[in-house]
């Protein structure tokens, strides 16, 4: 049976208690929670330092039979200070075991190298407070290739590093479906499912599409069944759909029963159709 855990973008709260809430009532089996900041300007997350918190969530996880399956993110820039890291790390591994997940800057910002060096550097940090961390090609970042990326995984391979790949994001790497189907299934932890408009032919709307205003699965242009039918089938479904266009008008929780709800009955008419 399929299991659906909502990410941290689909339903974007500041509480993780919030968070937890929201997962546990509209029926998820698992989350995925920011702790770590992406930008310089992201707020800091509360779980960090704050250990009565941590063991709060951990309680109402456990009751509600919820994990945490993934926790944004990392984003390695040029110059990336491992230093800034303990303390997320340690947020997470409190919170279970979930997966990290690591993204590269803009394209031409960072080299492929460094990419590569400064992750293997976070994945072996990562494997000390016991977690992996997967790296999440961008198509329209560095590394934003299926064979940098696994060359970055690769890198990191000595401490369980991962790959975590994007509907959206497979779709503006241009892999194929049989691509897909030769990877490695080992490397594979998570799997991120969303719906998106066609692939756009300028910067400013692909990143608009990634990071602001995708769409509910089914919904958009992406060949979603024959991703899905390539990829192994035993891995969560992490339900990621930012629709920042619906933030005035409909309420994160109701978002996420939004996107699970269309989750499965896409998934229930690709079994039905056999």
């Amino acid at each position: 049976m399929r299991r659906f855990s909502m990410s941290y973008l689909t339903a974007p709260v500041v509480s993780p208690l919030e968070s937890i809430r929201i997962a546990s009532d509209v029926g998820y089996d698992h989350l995925g929670l920011r702790i770590h900041p992406t930008a310089a300007a992201d707020a800091p997350s509360p779980l960090l330092g704050n250990k009565a918190l941590a063991a709060e969530c951990r309680r109402r996880l456990d009751n509600s039979g919820l994990t945490v399956t993934e926790v944004e993110s990392w984003m390695i820039r040029r110059g990336f200070d491992l230093s800034h890291s303990a303390g997320a790390m340690e947020a997470a591994a409190e919170l279970g075991s979930p997966r990290l997940i690591a993204v590269a800057d803009m394209r031409g910002a960072i080299e492929q190298a460094e990419i590569e060096d400064r992750f293997a550097g976070l994945a072996e940090m990562a494997s000390g407070f016991g977690l992996g961390v997967d790296f999440e090609p961008i198509a329209h970042r560095a590394a934003g290739t299926l064979d940098e990326a696994l060359a970055v995984v690769a890198a990191g391979a000595p401490h369980g590093a991962g790959l975590i790949l994007d509907m959206l994001h497979i779709d503006r790497m241009g892999i194929s479906p049989a691509e897909l189907a030769m990877l490695d299934r080992s490397l594979l932890n998570n799997v991120h499912l969303c719906d998106a408009p066609p692939k756009p032919a300028d910067l400013e709307t692909m990143v608009r599409h990634s990071a602001f205003d995708r769409d509910l699965p089914g919904e958009g242009a992406l060949p979603l069944r024959a991703y899905l039918a390539a990829l192994p089938t035993d891995r969560p479904l992490s339900i990621e759909i930012p629709m920042l266009r619906l933030a005035n008008t409909v309420l994160p929780q109701e978002r996420a029963r939004r996107g699970l709800a269309t989750s499965k009955r896409l998934l229930a008419e690709i079994e039905a159709a056999g």
